[in-house]
């Protein structure tokens, strides 16, 4: 199997990490991934907000929790408005969150990396911050670390602490939020059933 399609078929989302800091040349090799996605006009609206301490990381996860419980009550009202919050495991991510004290945010991750952009900076720009956050993934794996993309980030924007914590630029606003960490080796991954029929229309 080609090198590239093996190392795209063998990534997998991850959740649980060793408590083993990323080196930072290491680090700097996965922003260097990000920063040759391609994007819109070559515009590279990205900045990357890179969070490696795990106290850090922590308390930015006890935010997100804080701001779930405070908001919970109203989670039936949303489901009307957000069709996500009708699936039950979306909806058992987020119980699970409410009712753990534990990190079930960014579980327990030695690096944390936020991709950003300016609100003006273009049209494309969530969708090239997400090609600059694949590029990362796909690297990491290639080197031995595992990822895994954070939805719940999203809470982040709620919180004036939490963006004075993190640095966020005034008028940017968070795409995609990503940990990375070493795996346990003893956990396999399961490999996810992938979807064949009806996901392609071949005009010849």
């Amino acid at each position: 199997m080609n090198e590239i399609m093996a190392n795209i078929k063998n990534r997998r989302s991850r959740r649980s990490f060793l408590d083993k800091n990323i080196p930072d040349a290491v680090i700097e090799e996965i922003l260097e991934a990000a920063r040759y996605a391609p994007s819109a006009l070559n515009k590279q609206p990205w900045k990357f907000i890179v969070v490696s301490n795990k106290d850090v990381i922590r308390q930015l996860s006890g935010i997100i929790r804080g701001i779930m419980m405070r908001i919970a009550p109203l989670f039936p009202i949303f489901r009307i408005f957000k069709p996500e919050l009708r699936d039950p495991k979306v909806m058992g991510a987020m119980n699970k969150t409410l009712s753990s004290d534990a990190d079930t945010v960014f579980y327990n991750a030695p690096l944390l990396i936020l991709v950003t952009a300016a609100k003006n900076a273009s049209r494309y720009a969530v969708k090239d911050c997400a090609f600059a956050s694949q590029n990362m993934m796909l690297y990491a794996h290639s080197v031995g670390i595992s990822s895994c993309f954070i939805g719940r980030a999203d809470f982040l924007k709620m919180s004036k602490e939490a963006r004075r914590i993190i640095g966020l630029p005034p008028g940017h606003v968070i795409h995609t939020a990503i940990v990375f960490g070493y795996a346990p080796a003893n956990e396999a991954a399961a490999v996810p059933e992938r979807r064949r029929d009806n996901v392609i229309n071949w005009v010849h």
